[in-house]
């Protein structure tokens, strides 16, 4: 089924300024819910009963915030804090590799083995046309793992018109806590006969900011980003060809021990599809990619060094693609394909007195201590087919099935360092075992989910699935004396059941949904088994939850809400798993006419006490933040946008936070204070 819900307040601006979770986007603009694949004529793209779409051009965060920022506007979708870059996204208390993010059909894995560069933060977010927020393991055409989730930065070929050669959109914004600054834009060109050329930029900086007691969170960055894109569009065919950048720099960390002063994303993609008549094969697509990351971290360049420096280079250059067919047989509509990817990751710790910086900085191989990622590749070639029936004019059924073939190795497991030991001596020591072999996995996955319709507005649907996510290359390989990966760590089995009810009424509308993880081989990131040493080891583990979102509009005035819960258990240890977040949610009142537009929302949270108490900083209090929002169209081509995030100053923290290790008066690192900004966005 298809609803489409007439826009009940004018035009998109009335979007653009809002500054709420998804379920606002949902529901203002052309406000739809999803029950089968949903395209509407507007800003917000319903894609299915377990994800949800947005339109990152229309997000609504304040200026110069990170790419996570954007995501955690989804109900369910919320992000841990390490400093002001770099956030780490959670979908249903999963993260990391347990959520699949795929630029344009590429894959990118960040060079940091702390985590300071997630793929969300090197993203073109400013160049998609949608983005689709997958929770739960909704498809098997997503590549390997995605347990989570999936986040989808979708390209779209541009409709080219004769009479309009050059178009493009630009906008700039600034913020007062923290004075973050964002200037970007995008552009098309039609070079004729099919030819198109499309680039993009953004340059956005920020400065630290002051949480909600005037104490000052080491979070400033700067950041650019570029691409081009050479493609063509005909008659059933689309090509493109990408070359994107992507430079941060002068990072602070107040979550982590060291600061990084660069990190650099070079990207490459050759992506297209076209239409066949080939029997039952009607479509072929297909992605090539590759990416480099240069990652630096350190302890002595952005902060005052202590009594030893240490300087941290590290390299992720991931390759790969895809092929797939779109198949009809009769009522059946099928996708089969195959992919490819491998990435392989290298990080030298160098340490030193302060007087050796220097060499430090020239990576001198007399100060090699660790091999931090021994030269780590793990290498993944999957076939898949997947297939939706109409069983009923009321009734669908997907089903699809994975296999993935894992090929894990580390080049340099047994070179000595100058300053330390092999990294198989650490392996050695904590699981009686070397990484001299490579290590091979066989891994099926696959989902059964029936969708029905009770009536023109009411869908209701039940998922099963399977899913299998191979260890990464900190988790397998990672070689300090305090920190231990664990090369015979076997993959994780996750078991899904998913329940969920969409109703949309026109004037209300309810989406519920319900689901419950049984995971054998749970890769635990274990910091209680052995004192003082981080190590990996398989148990089994359960996750569930409960997502309730909802609305209501009638004139000029719209409520709406949402509520998300999710519980963790380590069932063989019988402990709570780390990094849950609680029940959280917000609920958003909006009045708006004409071409301006104002409202109001509060964001909670309650009280996370389920923690583990070696991973996570401590218990998190709850707390209750109120935003105002308000946008003004200035023409038809461009719009103000306004706004006050935690009117009230609060003080407050995201339980998935990290420990704030430059300020002992707090647990986390806290949420930004009252913050102000104002941002103009207009096209051509």
């Amino acid at each position: 089924m298809t609803y489409r819900k007439p826009l009940c307040l004018g035009t998109h601006a009335l979007l653009l300024c809002t500054i709420s979770e998804l379920a606002l986007a949902q529901e203002l603009s052309e406000t739809t819910i999803a029950l089968d694949p949903i395209l509407i004529e507007g800003d917000i793209i319903a894609d299915g009963p377990m994800s949800t779409a947005l339109d990152p051009q229309l997000a609504p965060i304040a200026p110069a915030s990170d790419g996570a920022e954007i995501l955690r506007q989804v109900p369910g979708v919320t992000a841990g804090r390490m400093g002001g870059h770099g956030l780490e996204l959670v979908i249903r208390g999963q993260q990391q590799n347990q959520i699949n993010v795929i630029d344009a059909g590429s894959f990118t894995y960040g060079a940091c083995p702390n985590r300071m560069d997630p793929p969300t933060a090197m993203a073109s977010f400013n160049r998609a046309d949608e983005i689709i927020v997958q929770k739960g393991y909704s498809t098997v055409t997503n590549g390997p793992g995605g347990s989570g989730g999936a986040v989808i930065l979708k390209r779209n070929p541009p409709e080219l018109d004769q009479e309009v050669a050059f178009s493009g959109a630009v906008s700039a914004g600034i913020a007062s806590n923290g004075g973050g600054q964002d200037v970007a834009g995008r552009f098309t060109y039609d070079l004729g006969n099919g030819l198109y050329l499309q680039g993009a930029g953004e340059v956005k900086s920020a400065d630290n900011y002051e949480d909600g007691s005037g104490r000052e969170v080491r979070s400033a960055y700067d950041q650019r980003s570029a691409g081009v894109t050479l493609g063509y569009v005909g008659t059933g065919i689309d090509l493109a060809f990408d070359l994107e950048y992507d430079l941060a720099e002068d990072i602070l960390f107040p979550g982590a021990g060291m600061d990084s002063p660069f990190d650099e994303t070079y990207t490459y993609r050759l992506r297209g599809g076209v239409d066949v008549a080939m029997g039952a094969l009607h479509r072929i697509e297909g992605t090539l990619y590759y990416s480099t990351v240069d990652h630096v971290m350190d302890n002595y360049s952005l902060r005052p060094v202590g009594a030893m420096a240490m300087r941290v280079p590290a390299t992720s250059d991931t390759g790969g693609g895809k092929l797939e067919g779109h198949f009809t047989f009769g009522a059946t509509e099928a996708k089969i394909g195959v992919d490819y990817q491998s990435n392989n990751r290298n990080a030298t710790a160098f340490m030193g007195m302060p007087g050796m910086i220097p060499l430090l900085e020239a990576e001198n191989p007399a100060r090699a201590a660790f091999l931090m990622w021994p030269d780590v590749t793990i290498a993944q070639t999957g076939i898949y087919a997947e297939t939706e029936t109409a069983l009923s004019t009321a009734t669908s059924l997907i089903a699809g099935l994975r296999y993935d073939y894992v090929h894990a190795k580390a080049g340099k497991a047994a070179v000595t360092p100058a300053l330390g030991a092999a990294p198989n001596t650490y392996y050695t020591a904590q699981y009686g075992t070397d990484f001299n072999a490579s290590r091979d996995e066989h891994n099926v996955g696959g989902l059964l989910r029936l969708e029905h319709d009770l009536n023109d507005d009411t869908m209701i649907f039940a998922a099963l699935s399977r899913s299998v996510r191979t260890a990464d290359a900190t988790e397998r390989a990672m070689a300090r004396p305090n920190w231990v990966g664990n090369p015979d760590i076997d993959p994780e089995k996750h078991h899904q059941l998913d329940l969920g009810v969409q109703i949309d009424k026109g004037s209300w509308y309810l989406d519920a949904k319900a689901y419950a993880d049984w995971v054998q081989d749970f890769i635990l990131r274990d910091q209680f088994s052995v004192a003082g040493v981080t190590t990996y080891r398989n148990v089994d583990a359960q996750l569930a939850g409960v997502e309730i979102a909802a609305g209501w509009a009638q004139g000029n005035w719209e409520i709406w809400g949402d509520a998300t819960y999710t519980y963790g258990e380590n069932t063989s240890d019988n402990r709570a798993l780390a990094q849950i977040p609680p029940l959280q949610g917000q609920i958003s009142v909006a009045y708006g006419q004409d071409g301006w537009r104002g409202g109001a929302r509060v964001n909670w949270a309650t009280e996370q006490d389920r923690i583990d108490p070696s991973r996570d900083p401590g218990t998190t209090p709850g707390y209750a933040t109120l935003d105002l929002f308000g946008s003004y169209a200035l023409s038809g081509k461009a719009t103000l946008l306004a706004g006050i995030n935690n009117v009230t100053d609060e003080t407050y923290a995201n339980h998935l936070s990290r420990s704030n290790l430059f300020d002992a008066t707090v647990t986390q690192v806290n949420e930004p204070g009252r913050t102000i900004y104002v941002k103009l966005e207009a096209t051509f």
